[in-house]
């Protein structure tokens, strides 16, 4: 996907919240996502207190995109048929 560059912070949440979506735990987010566990961590965090991911503990956290959370990448995917393009060239575009 990102061919060598650098994901945003935009690109990166989406990035959680996909891999959440249908629940997972931090060991199997951190290797999907390609981040280390600090940063996870701090996404994970974010988008909690966003109400975009809830956490389940059953009985070790699972990790689960919330209905906000899903309407954002819905809302996402919207840009970017518009768009025509991936987040990453949008993202390069507007710099």
């Amino acid at each position: 996907m990102l061919s060598g560059k650098r994901r945003n912070a935009m690109e990166i949440a989406v990035s959680v919240l996909e891999e959440a979506r249908n629940g997972i735990n931090k060991t199997r987010l951190v290797y999907r996502t390609n981040l280390n566990f600090l940063l996870i961590q701090r996404y994970v965090d974010f988008l909690v207190q966003k109400n975009m991911i809830e956490i389940i503990n059953d009985p070790t956290p699972i990790y689960k995109t919330t209905q906000k959370g899903i309407s954002l990448l819905d809302e996402f995917s919207k840009i970017k048929n518009i768009l025509g393009t991936n987040e990453l060239a949008v993202a390069e575009v507007l710099g």
